[in-house]
Formats: C-alpha cells, sequence, structure tokens
C-alpha cells in the first residue's frame, strides 16, 4: 500500500484507558453507560474514550471498586503522582 493510497487518524479530546487484561477491559466494558463513551477498541487491553467525560470515567471505575490511576501528560511518572493517582 503506497502512502497515497493509505490514511491516518488523529482524534481530539480523548483519553486512553487501558486495563490490566483483556477480561478486566472486557467487564469495564459492561458497565452501563461507559460503552457508549468508547470511542475505539485500540486492543485488547487499551480503548479510546471520549475525553471530555474523563469524571464520568473516573466515576465508573470508583463505582465499580475498580483500582485505577490517572495520568495527564506525557511527562507523567508514577513518581510523580501524589496518593490519589493524579499528577
Amino acid at each position: 500500500m503506497s502512502l497515497q493510497t493509505s490514511w491516518a487518524r488523529l482524534y481530539y479530546n480523548v483519553s486512553l484507558v487501558e486495563c490490566e487484561s483483556s477480561d478486566v477491559l472486557d467487564e469495564l466494558l459492561a458497565t452501563p453507560g461507559l460503552s457508549r463513551l468508547v470511542i475505539r477498541r485500540v486492543s485488547q487491553r487499551v480503548i479510546l474514550v471520549d475525553g471530555r467525560q474523563r469524571a464520568q470515567i473516573v466515576r465508573a471505575l470508583a463505582r465499580r471498586g475498580q483500582p485505577h490511576r490517572i495520568v495527564d501528560g506525557p511527562a507523567a511518572a508514577p513518581d510523580k503522582l501524589n496518593p490519589d493517582g493524579i499528577l
């Protein structure tokens, strides 16, 4: 395939959700209301979601009792996170 016939997508206002396993992601996707925020499943463990709805996503994770960490920005690293998992 040449570059002239191929394509690329650039998504704005998205958040990436990465899960420990595909089973965890499948369970998460079964959460009512959350699946409508999914833009694309990128891999067995990763989805892109509507980034403008990040607070709703975090609440859904918390309601499920799903441990999570919010990593914000390209410079985010575990040693820069506060105890709540926020940069």
